[in-house]
């Protein structure tokens, strides 16, 4: 039997849906071999439904076997793209769980997704999460590790870890230099396969300036503040010219036009103000 037929017997009964999951998991699931091919549409069902407690079962039933983490994998990419946060939550802890011990950029990948869901509006839960991913970073792919020091950097600024936000802009700022360069490298090979940061890869490099022009003048030293602020307003070595590197460009530009005053006045510099 499939969830779907099961679906439909419940309905014709007139009975809340998923009313008989239970009964599904114990007949169809821990009683026989485990089959994706009916696992993988029962968790997508209970996803939907919210049945948290039920996937949580299935997923402790058929993870002894590390044979299945892959797909678990895909599914919890597939519910977070979806917006189901808890499902795919579940997911990712069950696998990352289960591959503890593996040196796998999969595991990563698993750390990062929990650290992202994770993040709201508890600042120890925050806290905790980047303390707990910031170990996995450097497992990730090199690309990757772009958005998940971004992400790091920024919780730690929401907490006011001015140290570690120097430390994660750093590493940033180092390893965007690096792929921006091999990106322009004039014997690179056009065929090969380039994955995508969520944003332009000279981003990074500016936007790890603007963090640490943050952390200096939460520090008070503005005129350090002021040095940072400037390099990521002069963006001329940008080698990009269409339109969504313009865009960015213009963007980091408003933004060190009015931290340029700021810093100015905070360091005393009161001759800004007429222009203000």
């Amino acid at each position: 039997m499939s969830v779907n037929q099961l679906d439909l017997m419940t309905e014709a009964m007139g009975l809340t849906a998923g009313c008989f999951y239970d009964l599904f998991i114990e007949n169809y699931i821990i009683d026989t071999s485990p089959n994706m091919r009916r696992i993988e549409p029962f968790l997508y069902r209970c996803a939907e439904l919210d049945k948290l407690g039920a996937i949580r079962r299935v997923v402790g039933t058929i993870m002894d076997n590390l044979l299945y983490s892959p797909k678990l994998f895909d599914i919890a990419e597939e519910l977070l793209a979806q917006g189901r946060h808890a499902a795919a939550l579940l997911l990712y802890e069950s696998v990352a769980e289960a591959e503890k011990y593996q040196h796998s950029e999969r595991l990563a990948v698993c750390q990062y997704r929990i650290f992202t869901i994770q993040i709201g509006e508890d600042q120890n839960r925050n806290l905790r999460a980047a303390i707990l991913f910031e170990p996995y970073i450097e497992r990730l792919d090199e690309i990757e590790q772009l958005d998940a020091l971004k992400d790091l950097a920024n919780v730690y600024r929401s907490l006011r870890k001015w140290d570690k936000v120097e430390e994660m802009a750093r590493q940033m700022r180092g390893k965007a230099e690096v792929q921006y360069s091999i990106k322009h490298q004039a014997k690179r090979n056009s065929q090969e396969h380039e994955k995508e940061t969520k944003g332009p890869l000279f981003g990074y490099i500016a936007y790890a300036d603007l963090l640490c022009a943050s952390v200096c003048e939460a520090q008070g030293d503005y005129q350090q503040a002021l040095q940072y602020t400037y390099a990521y307003a002069e963006l001329d070595w940008v080698k990009e010219t269409d339109e969504d590197t313009q865009y960015w460009v213009n963007l980091f530009s408003q933004w060190a036009e009015g931290n340029t005053y700021v810093n100015m006045l905070l360091s005393g510099d009161i001759s800004v103000l007429p222009d203000i």
